[in-house]
């Protein structure tokens, strides 16, 4: 990642309106989520964290899009297999992950729940899953 980046404009183009769920939104978020594949995970959250990515990601959990829920809550279910990404962006998940729990499609609940079990929220043995 280039070092020109300057954080308040990382990715500004998923992020800025996330309502809107252009194809550009799903193509942006697309290349984000190649830095967490499994065995680039840390380095790729350090990279997210670094570019102040991650709230955005946490705000496409509200989208209308749920192509895009769905694959921001895929991302934050990575993001916080590490401690230090679940300790810093614990408390401003949480609540959108417990509406997708309560309005979401039975797949979408269940990963949900998945991420709210990662963040202490909910048991691992909840009816969720």
């Amino acid at each position: 990642m280039s070092q020109s980046f300057k954080k308040t404009r990382a990715f500004i183009c998923c992020f800025v309106a996330p309502e809107t769920c252009c194809q550009e939104s799903e193509a942006s978020l697309d290349a984000l989520l190649t830095l967490i594949d499994n065995e680039k995970l840390q380095n790729g959250c350090k990279v997210l964290d670094k570019v102040n990515a991650i709230p955005p990601i946490i705000k496409l959990l509200s989208s209308t899009s749920t192509k895009l829920q769905e694959k921001a809550l895929g991302a934050l279910e990575k993001i916080f297999r590490l401690p230090k990404m679940r300790q810093r962006y614990a408390s401003l998940a949480q609540m959108p992950v417990v509406d997708i729990t309560q309005r979401g499609n039975s797949g979408m609940k269940s990963m949900a729940a998945k991420v709210l079990a990662q963040l202490n929220v909910l048991g691992e043995q909840s009816s969720y899953f």
